[in-house]
């Protein structure tokens, strides 16, 4: 069932034992409950994995917190002009991180490769952009281009694919984006974060086991969609010869 964000505060509220005092009141726990939310969303971690019997890392991931943008990257009449290699993704708040970039003048995807690879490239170069790496700068979430558009014809548009976090819970009646069958997990982590704070060291470890209880006996829907199936790769596997 679909909680909504006055049911998760009220769960929250209830699994610490109704604490309230001058300073902390409604508001409070609606923070905690974001928080929660805001963790259970972007959460990773060694946790027991459904069929495994020993922890594994664990990322859990939700489609509806996924995006594609579509944008230009390059000079006029590109506005505005993209003049250095970090690129800042559309629209620039709630994003997580850039997943993927694909060329959409070209028709090619462009190779992701590691920061330390690209910092040891040229800043400066120009050209059209061939390779990416998510990063970050000056407090923003992006990422970095080899090379930069110098010229119009260097000019590209391009998909952006992002992983954002979620909106806080605009009113009492607003539900979570993510599956209901997740919500319950939210209360864990956000009652978890409230008794630390409450100072309450045995009913936060007792909390943040229940948290992670609950992530242990599912996966996430982007868990389960990587999951190779019955089959695995061997669909994939070429019969005959090669050429």
């Amino acid at each position: 069932m679909a909680l909504s964000k006055a049911e998760l505060r009220a769960l929250t509220k209830q699994l610490v034992g109704n604490r309230t005092s001058v300073n902390i009141g409604d508001p409070w726990y609606d923070s905690r409950v974001y928080s929660g939310y805001r963790r259970l969303c972007t959460f990773q971690g060694n946790v027991t994995s459904p069929s495994l019997k020993q922890p594994t890392l664990r990322r859990l991931g939700f489609f509806e917190l996924q995006d594609r943008q579509e944008r230009s990257i390059g000079v006029d009449p590109i506005s505005p002009p993209n003049t250095s290699n970090f690129i800042t993704p559309l629209p620039t708040t709630d994003i997580c991180v850039v997943t993927d970039i694909y060329d959409r003048t070209h028709n090619r995807g462009l190779d992701r490769r590691s920061l330390r690879e690209l910092r040891t490239r040229d800043p400066d170069k120009t050209g059209i952009p061939r390779t990416w790496c998510p990063v970050g700068q000056d407090g923003v979430v992006g990422y970095y281009v080899n090379q930069i558009p110098a010229v119009a014809t260097d000019n590209i548009d391009v998909y952006e694919w992002v992983y954002k976090y979620p909106a806080a819970l605009a009113t009492e009646i607003t539900h979570p984006v993510i599956p209901d069958a997740w919500h319950i997990a939210i209360v864990y982590a956000a009652a978890s974060e409230a008794a630390m704070l409450w100072d309450m060291p045995e009913k936060h470890s007792e909390l943040e086991q229940k948290f992670l209880g609950y992530i242990a006996e599912r996966k996430s829907p982007m868990e389960e969609a990587a999951h190779s199936g019955l089959a695995g790769a061997r669909r994939f596997t070429p019969i005959g010869p090669r050429f």
